[in-house]
């Protein structure tokens, strides 16, 4: 019985012993893949490089090789120093330099008015947004009139209280003409006929030095003299006709009046387009009238109407005009 139980120790002992034995050997290879995977790769040896592009490599010596001529820009004369600030701008492919007075960036402006005059004092400054296409048509200080409208009338853009006149802005819309045509048909021991045409028709008959008129408690016209001359006529051949000279109290002018030929006393009104930060009309002015500018309470006399343009002058305290004579075109 005892020689059985001491059989069966020396069996466990066997057993334990080859499990140990295989521990330790699966260890011993574990170990030696763990070593194998921190590895560091070795460097490939110089010789292992990868050839030079040859061609890369001689450009780039060729790029070495050549010779570079640093010339400074020429302005006004004189060669610039290379390290100086120049204010180039590229435009359609060509180069502006506008520290130079040509060629101009935004005709006709010049480039000193865009960039500002450094010699004045206090030194002036870049206008805004100079390289844009309708730096022109801007409004840098927004006193109502633009940098181009600025630089005609010469005036600085930079600065609100200074700005071209008011009238710059004023334009002759359109004249009205209200026609008023009379003729004379002829006289007779001393009496002349005058006839009005338009508006309406209607006739007097009228000696030297009378006052009268076509409508009812109107005296507007007095014939003041009248002289005969001789006038081809293509049908009759040469006739004596009439010239009266005529004062007219509405107007305080005398005009002459031939027999035959129509007079016209047309009276033209304005119609005046004020553009001012936005568009006014200005209706119903009359020549000999007077006008005001909306917002800005300054008063004007119109001198004369014509077709196409308008002579004005500003009212002055008194409230008569200046001799300051203005032309508003149309």
């Amino acid at each position: 019985m005892q020689n059985r139980q001491g059989n069966y120790e020396k069996t466990i002992l066997v057993i334990s012993a080859l499990i140990a034995i295989g521990v330790a050997v699966f260890l011993i290879f574990e170990s030696q893949g763990f070593e194998e995977s921190i590895a560091l790769p070795q460097a490939a040896p110089r010789n292992d490089f990868n050839a030079p592009d040859k061609q890369k490599v001689a450009n780039a010596i060729e790029t070495f090789k050549k010779k570079y001529l640093w010339v400074s820009p020429v302005r006004n004369g004189k060669g610039a120093p290379l390290n100086k600030s120049v204010l180039l701008v590229m435009k359609e492919g060509k180069l502006f330099d506008l520290l130079l007075p040509e060629p101009k960036l935004r005709e006709p402006m010049t480039n000193v008015f865009l960039v500002g005059d450094p010699t004045k004092n206090p030194p002036e400054t870049q206008l805004p947004n100079i390289f844009s296409p309708n730096v022109g048509a801007l409004d840098a200080d927004a006193d109502g009139f633009s940098n181009l409208e600025e630089f005609n009338a010469k005036t600085d853009p930079r600065d609100a209280s200074s700005m071209p006149p008011f009238t710059d802005k004023l334009s002759l819309g359109k004249r009205i003409s209200h026609d008023y045509i009379i003729l004379l048909k002829g006289g007779s021991d001393g009496t002349y006929q005058v006839q009005r045409l338009v508006p309406s028709k209607a006739s007097v008959f009228k000696p030297l030095n009378e006052e009268f008129g076509f409508d009812k408690g109107t005296l507007r016209f007095k014939i003041i003299s009248s002289r005969q001359e001789t006038r081809d006529n293509p049908t009759l051949g040469p006739q004596q006709i009439y010239i009266l000279k005529v004062y007219d109290s509405s107007t305080k002018k005398e005009f002459e009046m031939e027999q035959g030929k129509e007079v016209n006393l047309a009276e033209y009104e304005a119609e005046f387009l004020f553009n001012y930060k936005k568009r006014h009309v200005i209706p119903g002015i009359k020549e000999g009238g007077t006008f005001q500018l909306p917002g800005l309470g300054k008063s004007y006399y119109i001198h004369k109407l014509e077709e196409n343009k308008a002579t004005i002058s500003p009212l002055g305290s008194d409230g008569k005009p200046t001799k300051d004579i203005i032309e508003i075109k149309q």
